[in-house]
């Protein structure tokens, strides 16, 4: 089977899993357990096609863990967990909290195969890194046009979210570690509020900003430093 034989299958089985899921969100409400089952289900027969079709596309970098010793990695990280403790307002039942954290999982597998696994390789590959990660990411935030409120907070956390987690694979070259970061994100907040009174959603956006900045001299500045010539 070619790529591009493997690449409509791929699209075909994103285009059911869109439309499925928000048939669902129609009829149930996002926060319902059924809902979120239906869903995960879904996320994980999806994810196990994208596996099973582009696994070698998927696992085509080189993990380079060490490079998370970085305190600038390290503080754009702490700076993207705070997001949700800052401003996180999901209100949820504490059994649904715990549903929603585990299913968190399948939502980071799922979404991490697909945008930055091969999505955004297969950009990389045509158009460079730097332009891989923006594209990416908006793909990535009108994808879920349809699943949250539309509000500038709302689609800008998700893009700018999209570009930590883009950057973060191709400074660390691990699928593992960006699926684990989105997991954790989405698990913390589940939880939310952590206060009686949550900052508004606008104070998210230091943060966020100033780990997108962190995540980005990582990735590429420091790489530009270490390969210039000694003068």
């Amino acid at each position: 089977m070619t790529l591009t034989h493997r690449l409509i299958i791929v699209a075909i089985t994103e285009l059911v899993f869109v439309v499925a899921t928000r048939v669902v969100l129609h009829y149930l409400p996002w926060t319902s357990v059924e809902a979120e089952l239906i869903r995960t289900a879904l996320r994980i027969a999806t994810a196990l096609v994208y596996w099973w079709l582009l696994k070698t596309l998927i696992l085509s970098r080189t993990a380079n863990l060490p490079r998370f010793k970085s305190p600038a990695v390290l503080l754009a990280l702490l700076l993207f967990l705070s997001i949700p403790a800052l401003v996180g307002n999901y209100q949820l039942t504490s059994d649904a909290a715990i549903l929603f954290a585990i299913t968190s999982l399948p939502v980071g597998i799922k979404e991490e195969f697909l945008f930055r696994g091969i999505v955004q390789n297969l950009l990389a590959e045509r158009y460079g890194s730097p332009k891989a990660i923006l594209v990416t990411s908006a793909i990535f935030t009108l994808w879920h046009v349809g699943v949250w409120n539309p509000t500038v907070w709302t689609f800008s956390q998700i893009f700018f979210a999209g570009v930590i987690l883009g950057l973060i694979y191709v400074g660390s070259g691990s699928i593992l570690a960006v699926i684990a970061l989105h997991t954790v994100y989405d698990a913390i907040f589940c939880f939310t509020p952590f206060t009686a009174n949550p900052l508004n959603e606008n104070w998210g956006f230091i943060p966020l900003l100033g780990s997108v900045g962190l995540a980005a001299y990582w990735t590429f500045g420091g790489k530009a430093r270490r390969s210039s010539p000694a003068k």
